[in-house]
């Protein structure tokens, strides 16, 4: 799967033709229901999750849409035309055990926005945060992304879209509890619902209070994730739309995520991808966000593995 998929459905369908899509009831209530397995049996089939094969690097084109939107007769419709982004994104997985990741985004469209570029560097180590920058071509200036203390989560948004910073980062297994709530058959597969708890030392750094994810019992994919805030509420849903095998690797081909509070939503297509690509270590770096004309020159490498 995508890295940045992947990390946003980890721990956590809708059908959109033109600008209406079709929706599930926003005002379902999740009550207290007991679980029917221990938290380890929880945490066995998240690890499962967390673990499955998604490549060792890839090259991607994706596109992201967002608009505002209102639901009439449970259909859900852009007020506003759909704000459109497209991006080229190269990642690649380091360390022992491949759990290390970095990867970098540039921007394709709109082309007043060309070149700004978004880096990012995921650990393993449950101990050490992910490293996030900025670079606005404009301006010519890099900005590392930040929390503002020990008590308050990143803010801001992805490209100016509904995936938000912290949406991104890669989680770790062991800064959850998780609790198995029911089994059922959700867009005709088979489920198991997961309820995931940020344990105190990620909840203080997070946005969210806990996830709600329906997870594929045969592709440990969450097809469908309900995150709430801080103050216990639903916040967004997250669906995977569109899921199909892409060099043997399952993949999300289409992301839905719809913030339920600013009735906003975006959904991110991946156009085209190659798993498993031989990346240079060196442009997974500052330098690729700021040296235009290497970024270009290594793009032009790159780009020969996904276009027709």
């Amino acid at each position: 799967m995508n890295n940045k998929i992947r990390r946003i459905l980890s721990v956590g369908v809708v059908f959109c033709a033109g600008f209406l899509c079709f929706v599930e009831s926003a005002s379902v209530a999740y009550a207290k229901v007991e679980p029917i397995a221990t938290e380890t049996g929880a945490k066995d089939i998240m690890r499962q999750v967390f673990d499955r094969d998604d490549g060792d690097s890839e090259v991607s084109i994706q596109k992201i849409s967002s608009c505002r939107y209102v639901v009439k007769d449970r259909k859900r419709a852009c007020v506003e035309k759909p704000r459109i982004k497209r991006f080229e994104s190269v990642a690649k997985d380091y360390g022992i055990e491949g759990k290390d990741k970095k990867s970098v985004s540039i921007l394709l469209d709109p082309p007043g926005e060309r070149g700004i570029g978004f880096l990012q560097y995921d650990y393993d180590d449950q101990d050490k945060d992910a490293d996030q920058w900025m670079y606005f071509s404009a301006l010519g200036k890099v900005k590392r992304i930040v929390s503002g203390n020990d008590d308050e989560p990143k803010k801001g948004s992805f490209f100016g879209s509904e995936f938000s910073y912290e949406d991104l980062e890669q989680t770790h297994l062991e800064d959850y509890r998780y609790t198995l709530l029911k089994e059922e058959r959700y867009r005709n597969r088979d489920c198991w619902v997961i309820e995931a708890t940020p344990k105190p030392s990620r909840a203080k750094k997070s946005n969210y209070s806990k996830s709600i994810s329906w997870v594929d019992k045969e592709r440990f994919i969450a097809l469908k994730s309900i995150k709430f805030d801080r103050q216990k509420q639903k916040e967004k849903r997250i669906t995977a739309v569109k899921v199909d095998q892409v060099d043997g690797v399952w993949s999300v081909l289409l992301l839905n995520v719809d913030n339920l509070q600013s009735r906003r939503m975006s959904n991110m297509k991946l156009e085209s991808i190659k798993y498993n690509v031989g990346v240079d270590d060196e442009f997974l770096s500052l330098r690729t966000l700021t040296d235009g004309a290497y970024r270009e020159a290594r793009l032009q490498h790159y780009r020969r593995f996904i276009e027709p």
